[in-house]
């Protein structure tokens, strides 16, 4: 499966249209559809910063919060005209096609290989730096290898947070 396959299964949802600047998720938020990008491009933002962009037609927008049953970690924003096929009860979707689970999971297996390629690179880069950038290997080993399968949102500065 792939995105062009994800987004003809989709299809047959309801089509929904936002303007630039208009909000598809809402971080903190729980829950909310699961969403298959039919055009357009979206930008992931936490606090107003800039995450991700998301263009590809086929994409699914909305899996971290519906696989880990937890609120939106992030708002998502249309940068242009959008449309999005939005899926209700993406539990149904997921039991009636599971071929979509492996799907989901390669994406997001890219997205861990690319992050722990990136910390990688910062801990060669800030290894021998004072401070919090020397912090980079632990928090890459604290990442890879916890022994707890759930993590706990906020900081000691913003426990309440929802991220």
């Amino acid at each position: 499966m792939n995105r062009t396959d994800v987004l003809e299964l989709a299809a047959t949802y309801p089509l929904e249209t936002l303007e630039p600047g208009q909000t598809l998720i809402i971080g903190g938020k729980a829950h909310h559809p699961l969403y298959v990008l039919a055009s357009g491009r979206l930008q992931v933002e936490q606090d107003g910063r800039y995450i991700a962009t998301i263009d590809v037609p086929g994409s699914i927008v909305g899996e971290l919060s519906l696989l880990l049953h937890t609120a939106a970690s992030a708002d998502v924003v249309a940068k242009t005209p959008v449309e999005v096929r939005r899926v209700d009860d993406a539990d149904t979707l997921l039991d009636e096609h599971p071929e979509i689970m492996r799907f989901l999971a390669e994406t997001l297996a890219l997205r861990l290989r690319r992050m722990t390629t990136y910390l990688v690179d910062l801990q060669v880069q800030f290894s021998d730096q004072p401070g919090t950038l020397g912090l980079v290997g632990e928090v890459l080993e604290n990442l890879l290898h916890t022994g707890s399968p759930t993590a706990e949102p906020g900081s000691e500065r913003e426990p309440d947070s929802p991220y």
